[in-house]
C-alpha cells in the first residue's frame, strides 16, 4: 500500500516536471496572486504531470486527513463550499471586490447590501478554498481563483446553474426518483416531476425555457434561465480540462480545405471559434432550436473576424430532417450525452440521411468514460493512422482515482439526475452509432492529455 512518504516523493517528482518546463520556457509560476496564469501550458508532458500531481496530492491530503476525519469533514464542510460560492455569486461579490487592492468588510457590506457579520462568515469559508483572502484583518482581496469570476458572467452562470437548478431540483432528489422509477432512462422521470399530475411532466429544457420568474444578464422573464445556461456552457467549454482548444490537435482540420462544418445542437457554437480562427478557409453553420434573443446574443459574442464565415440556423434536431446536405463535417459537442440510446440514435439517423457517403464525417466531442487514445505524436500507430496506447501505459487522470475520472463520473451523475442519460464507454458509443446505422464505423477516438473529452470520428463504410 502507498505511504505518505511515497506519495510525497511522487508529488515532488511531478512538480519538478512542471517547474522545469516553466523555467525553460521563461513562463510564470502559478500562484494564488490575482494576476497568476489561469492554467498550466497545454504541452502534453506538462498536462500529464499535472494530472498525476493532482491525483497524488489528493491522495496525500486524504491520508493526512485520516479515515476518522475524512467522512466527517467531507459531509460537514464540502457542501458549504458550494453554499459559499452561491452566496458570492448571488450578491455579485466577485465584481464588488476590486481586481487590484482590497476593500474593507464594512465598505463591501454597504456596497452589496449584505450584513457585515454574515458576509465575514461566508468569506471565511471561501478563504479555505483560496477564493479571496484577507490581506489584513477586516479587509478582503482577490486571489487567482476568485478573479476568474470577476467581470465574467460565465463563471457566475456556472455557479447558478449548479446551485439553483442541478443540485436542488435534481441531484437532491436522486434517491427519491430511484425509489419511484428505478433505473429509468425516461427524461421525465426526474426530481421536478415527482409530485406533478400525469401528463404535466416537463423535461429539463422545457422548465428552463418556460420559467419567467427571473432575470439574467439583460434577459428578463421567459428565457432567462436558458440565457444563463448558454453563458454557463460557454464558460464550461473554454475552461481548463473542458477547453475546446483540444479540438485543434485531435483532428486534421486543414485537410478539409474550403470545407463546410455543421454544428448540431450548437447553442454553445463558440466552441468552434478556435478551429475557425485557425482555419480561415472553413465555413461553419451553427444549428440550434432558437430561444428568445438567441440569434442576437450569438452574433454579439462572435469574434468580428468570424462574421460572414460563421452563421447560425434554426433547427430542431428532434423533429427536423437535416437541411444541410453533404457537409464535410457534422459536429456535436457534449450533446448526445444528454440523450438515451433511442433518442440519440434518431438524431444520428437524421444526420446520416444528409451525409455524402464519400466525404462526410460525424465528429463527436464528448466524454468517453474509459478514455480515448493519446495524440498520435505521443504513441505508436496501429497501422491505419489511428493511435494506439502503449502497452502498460498509465493514462494520466484516467485511473480509478484520477482527476479526469472524478470529473467525468461527476458529469455522469449530473446526466443521471437531470436527464436520466449517461456518459458512455467507447464500446457504448460504437453501439449507439451502430444502432443508428450499421455502416457507421469509428475511425479514431483521440483524447488530448489533460482534457476530459475525446474527439470521435465516425464515417460511413458500405
Amino acid at each position: 500500500m502507498v505511504t505518505l512518504a511515497q506519495l510525497a516523493e511522487e508529488v515532488q517528482s511531478q512538480v519538478a516536471v512542471i517547474d522545469s518546463y516553466l523555467k525553460e520556457n521563461d513562463l510564470p509560476q502559478p500562484t494564488f496572486d490575482v494576476d497568476s496564469p489561469r492554467e498550466l501550458p497545454h504541452d502534453p508532458n506538462v498536462q500529464r504531470a499535472r494530472m498525476l500531481l493532482i491525483e497524488k496530492a489528493s491522495a496525500l491530503a486524504n491520508l493526512a486527513t485520516g479515515a476518522a476525519d475524512h467522512l466527517l469533514w467531507q459531509q460537514m464542510i464540502d457542501k458549504y463550499d458550494g453554499t459559499a460560492l452561491h452566496f458570492l455569486a448571488a450578491f455579485n461579490i466577485f465584481d464588488a471586490v476590486p481586481k487590484e487592492g482590497s476593500i474593507s468588510y464594512a465598505e463591501l457590506s454597504e456596497k452589496v447590501g449584505v450584513p457585515e457579520h454574515r458576509l465575514g462568515r461566508i468569506l471565511a469559508q471561501a478563504y479555505t478554498q483560496h477564493y479571496f483572502y484577507p490581506p489584513k484583518p477586516g479587509f478582503v482581496a482577490h486571489t487567482s481563483n476568485s478573479a476568474v469570476a470577476s467581470g465574467n458572467p460565465t463563471g457566475r452562470a456556472w455557479i447558478f446553474h449548479n446551485m439553483e437548478e442541478a443540485q436542488p431540483w435534481y441531484g437532491n432528489k436522486l434517491v427519491e426518483t430511484t425509489r419511484r422509477w428505478g433505473d429509468s432512462y425516461n427524461p421525465l422521470h426526474t426530481g421536478p416531476n415527482l409530485h406533478v399530475k400525469p401528463g404535466e411532466e416537463k423535461s429539463f429544457f422545457q422548465i428552463i425555457q418556460e420559467d419567467d420568474s427571473g432575470e439574467w444578464n439583460g434577459v428578463q422573464g421567459k428565457g432567462f434561465r436558458l440565457a444563463r445556461l448558454y453563458d454557463s456552457e460557454r464558460g464550461f467549454a473554454n475552461s481548463g480540462t473542458t477547453n475546446g482548444k483540444g479540438l485543434l490537435p485531435a483532428f486534421d482540420w486543414g485537410k478539409l480545405g474550403k470545407g463546410k462544418v455543421v454544428m448540431i445542437d450548437g447553442y454553445t457554437g463558440h466552441l468552434l471559434s478556435a478551429v475557425a480562427l485557425a482555419h480561415p478557409d472553413l465555413t461553419f453553420i451553427i444549428q440550434t432550436k432558437f430561444s428568445p434573443g438567441y440569434e442576437e446574443r450569438f452574433y454579439e459574442k462572435l469574434a468580428p473576424e468570424l462574421k460572414g464565415r460563421v452563421t447560425c440556423m434554426a433547427h430542431n434536431q428532434y423533429q427536423d430532417d437535416q437541411p444541410v446536405k453533404g457537409a464535410d463535417i457534422y459536429f456535436m459537442s457534449t450533446s448526445l450525452q444528454k440523450e438515451n440510446d433511442e433518442s440519440g440514435s434518431n438524431i444520428i439517423r437524421r444526420i446520416v440521411d444528409a451525409m455524402d457517403s464519400e466525404k462526410s464525417r460525424i465528429l463527436i466531442r464528448d466524454i468517453v468514460i474509459d478514455g480515448g487514445d493519446p495524440l498520435p505524436d505521443k504513441t505508436t500507430s496501429n497501422g491505419n493512422g489511428t493511435p494506439s496506447k502503449k502497452e502498460g501505459e498509465y493514462d494520466a487522470g484516467l485511473g480509478p482515482t484520477g482527476f479526469i475520472t472524478r470529473f467525468n463520473t461527476g458529469t455522469d451523475l449530473q446526466m443521471m439526475c437531470v436527464m436520466n442519460s449517461f456518459q458512455r464507454t467507447r464500446a457504448e458509443w460504437v453501439s449507439l452509432f451502430k444502432k443508428a446505422d450499421p455502416r457507421l464505423e469509428l475511425k479514431r477516438c483521440i483524447q488530448p492529455v489533460g482534457n476530459c473529452t475525446a474527439l470521435m470520428e465516425f464515417a460511413l463504410e458500405e
